[in-house]
């Protein structure tokens, strides 16, 4: 019904849905939720910082809808690879800043033990860090001392408040490294989500062309 109504929409938005879902359930066992990286911009919730990316996606997706034609179907397929090699680029540049300024930590009850999920098993959590210049001048004095990872260094660090970033880097320090980490997600997901679905339009309209549909009916 709905396929006869509205035409090879459905088909290509069935199509690109499942290949973004799968794409996101993939992303987001590799990188953790969104909320580990917006949490420190301007602490704004994850909707707010992703609202403009989803806006911007959703726009070029129906530009893409009613632009394309058999008349320009390959240049699009064309700028769906463009579009999945910067993904990678962005992937890669995500993982080098991820290793960089993100430090696994226990995840700590009001007592101070560390949480536990339904299952009995230790809950952790991601926080964003900053480089080792970027310290204040009594953490520096201290890191200085030791031989030692700034992530190690902060479990350690702080007084009462251990695994706490703001008690040895600025905020704005974390909040810049947070923000970049931020924008490459958003980047990753836009760039994934208009190849997935480009690429999913350029096979509809070469498959609804004549000569390919009577290759096909052969």
């Amino acid at each position: 019904m709905f396929g006869e109504k509205y035409g090879p929409l459905t088909q290509t938005v069935a199509l690109a849905s499942i290949l973004v879902t799968a794409f996101s359930a993939l992303l987001l066992q590799a990188v953790g939720k969104i909320s580990q990286w917006t949490f420190l911009v301007h602490d704004s919730p994850p909707f707010m910082v992703t609202a403009g990316v989803r806006a911007l996606g959703i726009a070029l997706i129906a530009f893409t809808f009613i632009v394309i034609d058999r008349s320009n179907y390959r240049w699009f397929a064309g700028g769906a690879v463009l579009l999945g090699v910067l993904m990678l680029a962005l992937v890669a540049r995500l993982d080098r800043l991820r290793k960089q300024y993100l430090c696994k930590v226990p995840d700590l009850n009001r007592d101070g033990s560390q949480a536990r999920t339904w299952w009995g098993k230790e809950k952790f959590k991601m926080v964003v860090i900053g480089d080792s210049a970027d310290m204040n001048s009594t953490a520096a004095a201290a890191y200085r001392q030791l031989t030692v990872s700034p992530c190690k260094f902060m479990s350690g660090y702080g007084g009462n408040g251990v695994n706490d970033p703001a008690a040895i880097w600025p905020m704005e320090i974390l909040a810049r490294n947070s923000r970049r980490m931020t924008t490459l997600l958003m980047g990753i997901f836009l760039s994934a989500v208009l190849a997935l679905y480009i690429a999913a339009s350029a096979i509809e309209v070469h498959l609804l062309a004549p000569d390919t549909a009577e290759a096909l009916a052969k």
